[in-house]
């Protein structure tokens, strides 16, 4: 059931002398785009086609007169302008058309409006054309498919107008159903008077009747308190769940200063660590010169040994020659010559000549066991590097917890005790109305169930009555009959309301996490009865519209506007002018991105930097025409729409 635009043609309407505009209305591709710089009759267009339905509604008689077609040069418009339109539906042909003419009165010009001509499959509709406008596309709902990108942050306010919500119900049907209860009820109480009237009822008969009506009206009464009394609970829960919230972050916030304490107890835990590892690391450095020159140490001990050696080697050897000297000591038999005993003695005299004297070597043996007993003393001191590790692991922890408590105590900057008791008063408030009106629920639910048995003890008595004679017995049944349809009705129209109010939310809810740029944020849309809009944050909180940026405002009221349609037993066109052009980059391309899917066909009318090359490459698989809107070279103030694509 979905309605299209198939043809728009223009004659002498404000920039456009002559115009027809032609659109493929392909099964699959629902998007037609038509480009056009700013003031060259783009929205002139879109005031076209509202004008061909509404007429004085949208251009009123005192403006319409600028709205004719002035040629270059020419002081004086065109005699006779007209707007048509062509829409499809279901394999139907509507066809609109409204013209206005400009009467002379000497040398003042007045435009004068027909009334617009309405034609189903060729078939004019008579003279009543409004009627059959209004039916396929009512004027309380122009909003909902034909507006302003530049004034797209309105839309956020519309749902807060008694026109606003009378406008939605339109489109959901709603306004039927009540005329139907009201055509119902009317029929029941003309049966209960004829009832009551007819000839052969006793006055106990009317007094029981009279009674009924009573007693119906008190539980219609009851039943709508039952209604506010529950509403006023949602807003009651609510009210104490963002308190609860709000006190959870309260808590969250004491917990916060708590940890700030134990922070505090462990970093004073720490400070002396690091204060009693310091002091070891100084005592250490006291005796720094010990294992520092640990190695130049080890160099002396080393050549101590060495000159040790060295000087019992040559004690030794020196003992040795001499006892080579005496002829009885030597080893192989044979004196030895002259030679032989002269290089001996010049070698002892040389091994003698290196020798110091014996206390000078007792010293140096001495410093070296002093020097290897400081190698040995210097095991202590080999944990240095650890304590250093150690002390620079402690003043990590700290500068760590130092940041931590930084962040916490500005977590919670503000906080008082004033405040801490003020939103606890809240909670408190809220949760005694909460219960109060739990009560009051429930006390109503108790007092209806009461009066209904009592209502139905009634009616039994009364069609006990009713059956004494004929008459009475025919119009009690058909009072029972009519009271059952009118019980049916109620049902229906709570049913339909709730249920819309669903489809409503999930629509725009689902539609809105498409297009918002912070869909991880939020649950959705929710939409109260009165058709107020709120958004609820993953963390549950109802956001109202006035705390959004301009882009989430945009992307919620274009999430209502499509939703609405979706949800309605006839999607009609989307007609946006200017759309995208003044958003952020996210949020034009997640609104991009959700136009086909879509049910209704899409109009875009739109600057080249509206939808620049990377956005309309995401729209061209999906798109049937793209036209452009150019400024004819005779003439600057007239304008002609050109097919640039047509698939």
């Amino acid at each position: 059931m979905t309605l299209r635009l198939k043809q728009i043609r223009l004659t002498n309407w404000k920039c456009y002398p002559s115009q027809n505009i032609t659109f493929n209305l392909h099964p699959d591709r629902k998007i037609q785009i038509i480009f056009g710089n700013n003031g060259h009759g783009k929205t002139s267009l879109m005031t076209a086609i509202l004008w061909c339905l509404y007429g004085v509604d949208i251009v009123s008689k005192e403006t319409l007169k600028t709205y004719f077609y002035r040629g270059k040069g020419d002081s004086s418009p065109a005699i006779e302008m007209r707007v048509e339109l062509n829409f499809i539906k279901n394999e139907k042909n509507y066809f609109i058309s409204r013209t206005a003419k400009l009467k002379g009165n000497g040398s003042t010009f007045y435009p004068s409006v027909e009334e617009a001509l309405f034609y189903e499959d060729g078939t004019m509709k008579g003279s009543n054309s409004r009627e059959y406008i209004e039916a396929l596309l009512p004027k309380s709902i122009r909003d909902f498919f034909c507006f302003d990108g530049l004034k797209i942050e309105q839309y956020t306010q519309i749902t807060q107008t008694k026109e606003a919500k009378e406008a939605i119900e339109k489109v959901l049907g709603i306004p039927e159903l009540r005329n139907l209860r009201d055509d119902t009820e009317k029929a029941l109480q003309e049966l209960e008077n004829r009832l009551n009237k007819a000839e052969g009822t006793s006055q106990v008969f009317r007094n029981k009747m009279q009674q009924m009506r009573e007693l119906e009206e008190d539980i219609d009464l009851k039943k709508g308190q039952l209604k506010n009394a529950r509403n006023s609970e949602k807003d009651a829960i609510i009210i104490y769940q963002d308190a609860q919230e709000k006190a959870a972050q309260i808590e969250s916030l004491r917990e916060k200063l708590e940890g700030i304490h134990n922070l505090e107890k462990k970093r004073i835990g720490l400070q002396t660590q690091l204060n009693n590892q310091q002091k070891s690391i100084d005592s250490w450095l006291k005796k720094a010169s010990i294992p520092l020159l640990i190695n130049f140490v080890q160099e002396m001990v080393d050549d101590l040994q060495v000159t040790s050696l060295k000087s019992t080697y040559k004690t030794n050897s020196t003992v040795i020659l001499k006892a080579i000297l005496d002829d009885e000591s030597c080893l192989c038999g044979r004196c030895l010559d002259k030679n032989s005993r002269n290089f001996i003695l010049q070698q002892i005299a040389e091994l003698e000549s290196l020798e110091v004297d014996n206390a000078t070597r007792i010293e140096k043996d001495q410093i070296r066991i002093d020097l290897q007993g400081i190698m040995r003393d210097n095991a202590k001191f080999s944990n240095y590097s650890q304590l250093l590790l150690q002390r620079d692991r402690l003043e990590e922890e700290i500068e760590e917890i130092n940041q931590h408590i930084r962040q916490l105590k500005q977590e919670t900057t503000g906080m008082d005790q004033d405040s801490v008791r003020e939103i606890w008063r809240k909670v408190d408030e809220s949760e005694r109305k909460v219960k109060v009106i739990e009560e009051s629920v429930e006390r109503l639910q108790k007092e209806i169930e009461i009066k209904e048995k009592q209502l139905e003890n009634l009616r039994k008595e009364v069609e006990i009555l009713a059956s004494e004679n004929q008459t009475t017995l025919m119009l009690s049944n058909q009072v029972k009959m009519a009271r059952g349809l009118k019980n049916a009705t109620n049902e229906l129209i709570e049913w339909h309301i709730d249920n819309s109010q669903k489809m409503i939310n999930q629509a725009t809810s689902d539609r809105y996490l498409q297009v918002t740029n912070k869909p991880e944020e939020y649950r959705g849309v929710e939409i109260t009865p009165e058709y107020t809009l709120g958004i609820r944050t993953i963390t549950g909180k109802l956001l109202h519209p006035d705390v959004l940026s301009a882009g989430e405002k945009e992307a919620l009221a274009f999430a209502f506007i499509t939703g609405l349609n979706q949800i309605t037993d006839t999607c009609v066109p989307l007609i946006m002018d200017t759309p995208f052009g003044h958003l952020d980059e996210e949020h034009q391309k997640n609104i991009i991105n959700s136009l086909p899917n879509l049910n209704s066909q899409v109009i875009i009318l739109a600057t080249d930097r509206d939808l620049p090359d990377p956005l309309l490459n995401l729209l061209h698989p999906h798109t049937t025409d793209i036209l452009k809107i150019h400024r004819l070279a005779a003439d600057e103030d007239a304008s002609v729409i050109e097919v640039m694509e047509s698939h």
